[in-house]
């Protein structure tokens, strides 16, 4: 396994947590009371890079409510890429 396999999983691993947690925020935000809260401050702190990413790459042209879907499909593209080159 050489250092551009070891990378290219990482990065795999990096994308899909982000997947999960954006998931998970996006199930879980309806059940919030406190949103001060650290249970919810986790998630927060874990995906808001990502929607950040997502909003400069849409250049604002989404809703806030759409981000999550939006960063889910940036995610997806990422994914998919990293597999096909670890297939080579």
């Amino acid at each position: 396994m050489g250092a551009l396999d070891f990378l290219l999983r990482a990065v795999l691993f990096l994308v899909d947590t982000a997947t999960w947690l954006i998931l998970a925020r996006a199930l879980v935000q309806p059940l919030i009371r406190n949103p001060k809260g650290a249970f919810w401050q986790v998630f927060l702190i874990a995906t808001e890079p990502v929607f950040r990413v997502s909003r400069l790459l849409s250049a604002g042209r989404v809703p806030e409510r759409w981000i999550w879907l939006v960063s889910l499909a940036w995610l997806t593209v990422v994914r998919i890429v990293v597999k096909l080159q670890l297939r080579l």
